[in-house]
């Protein structure tokens, strides 16, 4: 997934304490050529995930047709392990980014009963307005869980 940023160092900034927080390792950095990115693995299960953070660049309405313009997401959400992961995340990294002036915490963590029971998030956005969210949903342990146990029959 590519992550599209109006300034590539100022950005990387923020994402680097928010990445190695969630796991990420930074694989791979180009900070000055003209497809400027810096890019971060995850190894779950032997597969990598990867996130780029890339530098958006050139006339707008030819950056939105090739893709490279500032944003191209709503929100992403991260998924938390549990609530005290949340408060950790919070604490650690986004307050903390937030007094460099390198992000704004919209909510911190807090009930989201309208998301459903035990829904618990922070929500905040990255220096150029992209919103992201930080999340425990036991609705998705227990779908998981049903999942797991789904595939578990089928294999037996």
């Amino acid at each position: 997934m590519n992550i599209n940023v109006s300034d590539l160092k100022r950005s990387s900034k923020f994402y680097g304490p928010l990445f190695e927080y969630l796991g990420y390792e930074r694989a791979g950095y180009d900070y000055e050529g003209e497809w400027a990115f810096e890019e971060w693995k995850q190894w779950l299960e032997g597969t990598p995930h990867e996130i780029s953070i890339v530098q958006a660049h050139g006339d707008e309405t030819y950056e939105k047709e090739k893709g490279r313009a500032v944003g191209r997401h709503n929100h992403i959400a991260f998924c938390a392990e549990d609530r005290k992961d949340v408060d950790n995340l919070y604490e650690r990294v986004l307050v903390p980014l937030e007094k460099e002036g390198l992000c704004f915490v919209e909510d911190p963590p807090c009930e989201c009963p309208e998301y459903g029971d035990g829904y618990y998030a922070t929500f905040f956005l990255d220096p150029d307005g992209l919103k992201y969210e930080f999340v425990v949903n036991p609705n998705y342990f227990r779908k998981k869980k049903a999942r797991d146990e789904r595939l578990a029959e089928q294999g037996a």
